[in-house]
Formats: structure tokens, C-alpha cells, sequence
């Protein structure tokens, strides 16, 4: 799914099936100061991410897509990713459910699991965090309880980036029951579409192609 990054790079998901991960999303935003519109879709991969663009750093558009009959894909219209913590966490809490962030890219693979206190999370929703990430150089750091299905010795490895790879997220997320892919393999995808009335509209906007040359952070 390279061709759709930084969307698919970095992600959420949700243990709910897509109408419900809809509402959860429309609660959200309930108390907001927002003007938000709903578009249900269905189509390609392709068809589906053409209604993110433009990438922005106002992240106004986010697009559900079922992955599965009981797990969400969540995406947002970020520069750097869909910035899931903020909204997949809260909504996992408030439905009682799992959610997840997941990050693959060549500079990082991370693992975020949000639970609301009563189901193991802590004040912030935050359940078990994991990440070998390149920041100058390759660190990794780890937080909250173990599962009792990870191989902790993993983290041991002699080479930073080797204690937390896409191998052993895979792992992670098959233990949670959790879709391995940000996307199922069906050529026609259900998904909803909330897009927010245009409030940044000094920011600048790209298409995909741009944001994966590199454009918005080239200087002219």
C-alpha cells in the first residue's frame, strides 16, 4: 500500500464494525465548533484515497474503511500520517473496544493499543506502546503491560532496529485477532467519508505524488 503513504504508513484501527466506528466518529465531534459532512462510499482503493486529497496539516478529512466484518480502518488526510491518538483512542474507549495505531515505514514500526482505564488503559487511554524508530539514530522504547502472547525476548536484540520489526508487529496484531493489512484484499471497500468545512485555509495542500517527492518540506 506504498502508494497511498504516509495514509497507509501510519494508521488506526477499530474492534468495530464500520457503522459503528461511524457513529463513534460522528460522537466525537459532537461538542465541536465544526461544519462536518458524511459521504458514503464504496469502490477501489484507489477511488477511496482520491476523496483524501489534498494532504494537509489541517487533517480534515477522515475516511473509515471496513476491514473485515469486526475491525475499522481509520485514516485522516495528514502530511505524515492520519494521526490516529487523539480520536482512535477516545472512541475505543467510549465503545468499550480496542484500538490500535499501527506505523510501518523505513524509519519506523510502532505499535500503540488504547483501552479505556476499566478494560487495562491508563488516564489517557493508553494500553501497550512499542517502537523502533530512527530518530538520528535507531531507538526503541516500550510501555505499559506485556501481552501474554509477545516474546519479550525480541526486544533483547543486539541491533536497536531488530527489537521491534514489521515481523513482530504482525505478531501483535494476530494475537489481538487484529487485520495485518491497513486495507482487506476486496477490489470494492465500503467507507464513510467525514469531511470538515475548510478552517485552515492558509495551509497548503498536496496530492500524494507531491507529498511522496518530498515537496512540501523542499525549499523553492
Amino acid at each position: 500500500m506504498d502508494r497511498f503513504a504516509p495514509t497507509t504508513s501510519d494508521y488506526g484501527l477499530l474492534a468495530m464494525p464500520l457503522e459503528q466506528a461511524a457513529a463513534a466518529y460522528a460522537v466525537f465531534w459532537a461538542d465541536a465548533p465544526v461544519v462536518m459532512t458524511r459521504s458514503d462510499l464504496q469502490g477501489s482503493p484507489e477511488d477511496l484515497f482520491a476523496h483524501l486529497e489534498p494532504l494537509s496539516m489541517a487533517l480534515d478529512r477522515t475516511l473509515l474503511v471496513a476491514n473485515g466484518q469486526s475491525w475499522t480502518s481509520y485514516f485522516a488526510n495528514g502530511l505524515i500520517g492520519s494521526d490516529v491518538f487523539l480520536p482512535v483512542s477516545r472512541m475505543a474507549a467510549a465503545r468499550g473496544c480496542t484500538g490500535l495505531r499501527v506505523v510501518r515505514s523505513r524509519t519506523a514500526t510502532i505499535f500503540e493499543a488504547y483501552e479505556s482505564p476499566e478494560r487495562g488503559g491508563n488516564i489517557l487511554n493508553s494500553r501497550r506502546s512499542i517502537c523502533a524508530a530512527r530518530e538520528g539514530g535507531w531507538e526503541f522504547r516500550s510501555s505499559g503491560e506485556p501481552y501474554a502472547f509477545e516474546d519479550l525476548s525480541r526486544y533483547e536484540a543486539k541491533r536497536v532496529r531488530d527489537r521491534f520489526t514489521p515481523e513482530h508487529l504482525d505478531d501483535l496484531l494476530a494475537g489481538l485477532g487484529a487485520p495485518l493489512s491497513p486495507l482487506p484484499e476486496d477490489q470494492k471497500l465500503d467507507a464513510i467519508l467525514f469531511a470538515h468545512e475548510a478552517t485552515a485555509s492558509h495551509l497548503a495542500r498536496w496530492s500524494y505524488a507531491e507529498v511522496q517527492a518530498g515537496l512540501p518540506w523542499k525549499r523553492g
